[in-house]
């Protein structure tokens, strides 16, 4: 049910950040007003980001953002566990077009202000990220929840693709299918690593120059790797 006086508030953040206010200056006004947060608080920049980002305010819900660890530790969901869209799953206070003006807003203010939105931290939160290039426009892949029905699975798309399907007709690529192509190459390189890596690694040592020997101890690595995995087969 929605609170009609929350709702106006959620209402009135999410139109103050359209008209070009940044998260702390539309924190300040609410606090100036005397308007406190849901739990009583201040409003701090942090606290507009949350309900900025928060998908539920378009009436969806994403399901299973945290669990609980084997230790009863809550953790955030990095994707350690699978997450569900519910699409409609609530009355909707603000629009998805709203929402995602929003979304492009506080990003091109992070790039203005010189502020890179994705940090190594989660650009390694999954085994793919940043790993994964088109072979159409080059441009990395992301990973993503979609729904066939009412099945939800995971699959990896075109950064470019996403943003513009006119300049790549690059298609979606189901996690499954990467995760067994990647399966197959490792088995490739690890039974013809004598066809593979090690002529590879000669070329380079032939070549005798400086800046490839950090190459070379990286492919040395990988050698002692498939080695290792071989005697474990």
């Amino acid at each position: 049910m929605v609170n009609p006086e929350q709702a106006e508030i959620v209402k009135y953040i999410f139109a103050e950040v359209l008209s070009g206010k940044g998260t702390q200056k539309v924190a300040d006004d609410l606090n100036q007003m005397g308007i406190p947060t849901k739990r009583g608080a201040r409003w701090t920049a942090t606290t507009i980001r949350g309900i900025l980002k928060n998908e539920k305010y378009t009436g969806d819900a994403i399901l299973q953002k945290t669990y609980t660890d084997s230790r009863f530790n809550k953790r955030t969901n990095y994707g350690e566990k699978n997450k569900y869209l519910i699409e409609n799953h609530h009355e909707a206070i603000i629009s998805h077009e709203v929402f995602e003006a929003v979304e492009a807003a506080l990003n091109q203010r992070a790039k203005e202000k010189g502020i890179e939105k994705r940090n190594n931290k989660y650009q390694n939160r999954y085994s793919f990220s940043g790993k994964i290039i088109c072979s159409e426009c080059g441009s990395t892949f992301k990973r993503r929840i979609h729904s066939s029905g009412a099945r939800k699975y995971v699959a990896w798309c075109c950064s470019k693709h996403l943003k513009q399907i006119t300049e790549c007709s690059m298609q979606f690529i189901r996690d499954e299918d990467i995760k067994k192509a990647f399966v197959t190459m490792m088995n490739k390189l690890i039974f013809g690593r004598k066809l593979i890596l090690q002529p590879l690694l000669e070329a380079l040592r032939g070549m005798n120059k400086s800046d490839n020997l950090s190459r070379i101890q990286e492919l040395e690595k990988q050698i002692e790797k498939t080695r290792n995995r071989e005697n474990c087969l």
